[in-house]
């Protein structure tokens, strides 16, 4: 097998596409000049270190660090992502290279006797149940038009979802141990909505957008991650209205008030499941049919209460590195995008690992 093909085989294995509403955050840095006697650079000083001088006044790197907490965290996530993307395709190489040799095959014939020839195609009931589930992506296509699209799509998981657990089995087999760490935020739950509970090994912290296409995808997979991982997780969801968005703000608040009267998990659901209906008048009408004192509702929601909550959320967020909606930290370790439950699996799965 050519370096090229056996690339995109490992390759494969780790890619994923992410979907998110983006947000401007400014500049990512500029160089920083260190004393006039050499440069150094940030990585190599100490936090209290002086990075410039200004008449009397001095900035330490820990100020100046405070100042870019939101770009650095994007650098340092990236820079991790690179890396473990290059160490992942090493130790599939590796892998690889070891069971085909051992089993007297070449490369291709080994993931198509492990993987490939293992995935079917899916049961005309999952393809029913993605198809009712995910209605307003295929427009005005019928069940049965969707179909094909639909069958290609989940034979396509089954098979990354297959070629992650074989590379996974591979790994456990020879005794691979990885000792490249994520970088972690250390995220305030603050007191947001939960699910979950409190001692659960791993927590997901949403920043998310109630007028964000993307975040509405992301909802039914997060609610399946919930349901994979029961009591082992728990979820906690932080505002981040993103500015052009003109009705999000508001749609935060609603759940916000929602939640005095018990009710903002159907609230969050019900603005995620119908994202036209966003406007002040909108949401306290959402409310009344979910059974709320409509006009308990509209007063929390005019008298602006929760607009400070639903701020706080939006500059912690900032300061964490959120840059685009949803932006998930699982343990601390950030999350872009609406992803498919493999990506939350990868993390939760290494977490659970590292817990034990």
């Amino acid at each position: 097998m050519s370096q090229v093909t056996r690339g995109s085989i490992v390759l494969a294995l780790s890619a994923a596409t992410a979907f998110a509403c983006g947000a401007a955050t400014g500049d990512s840095g500029k160089e920083t000049k260190g004393s006039k006697k050499s440069p150094a650079a940030a990585a190599g000083l100490a936090p209290a270190s002086t990075v410039a001088v200004v008449g009397d006044r001095t900035i330490s790197l820990q100020e100046l660090d405070a100042q870019a907490a939101g770009n650095l965290v994007q650098v340092r996530q990236q820079e991790y992502e690179i890396r473990k993307q290059a160490l992942d395709n090493l130790l599939n190489e590796q892998l690889l290279g070891k069971e085909a040799e051992a089993k007297g095959l070449s490369r291709e014939a080994l993931l198509k006797a492990e993987v490939t020839d293992k995935v079917t195609d899916p049961p005309q009931a999952e393809i029913d149940e993605y198809y009712e589930k995910n209605k307003a992506r295929f427009g005005a296509q019928t069940k049965e038009q969707a179909a094909p699209q639909i069958t290609t799509m989940l034979r396509s998981q089954k098979l990354m979802e297959g070629q992650r657990n074989y590379m996974k089995s591979l790994r456990q087999k020879h005794g691979v141990k990885v000792m490249l760490e994520p970088p972690r935020v250390e995220v305030a739950l603050d007191d947001d909505p939960s699910k979950g509970p409190a001692k659960a090994p791993v927590t997901i912290v949403e920043f998310s957008d109630y007028q964000c296409p993307y975040c509405s995808r992301a909802e039914s997979v997060v609610e399946e991650v919930l349901k994979k991982y029961g009591d082992k997780v728990r979820l906690v969801y932080r505002d981040y209205p993103l500015k052009f968005h003109q009705n999000a703000e508001t749609a935060s608040q609603g759940a916000e008030c929602a939640e005095e009267q018990g009710k903002f998990w159907e609230m969050h659901k019900a603005l995620f499941a119908n994202q036209q209906k966003l406007a002040a008048t909108d949401l306290a009408e959402t409310a009344g049919g979910l059974g709320m004192d409509k006009e308990k509702f509209k007063a929390c929601l005019d008298s602006g209460k929760y607009k400070a909550e639903v701020q706080k959320d939006f500059e912690d967020g900032q300061k964490y590195g959120v840059s685009g909606t949803p932006t998930f930290f699982i343990n601390g370790i950030p999350m872009v995008g609406a992803r498919g439950v493999d990506a939350f699996a990868e993390i939760i799965d290494a977490e659970l690992e590292r817990a034990n």
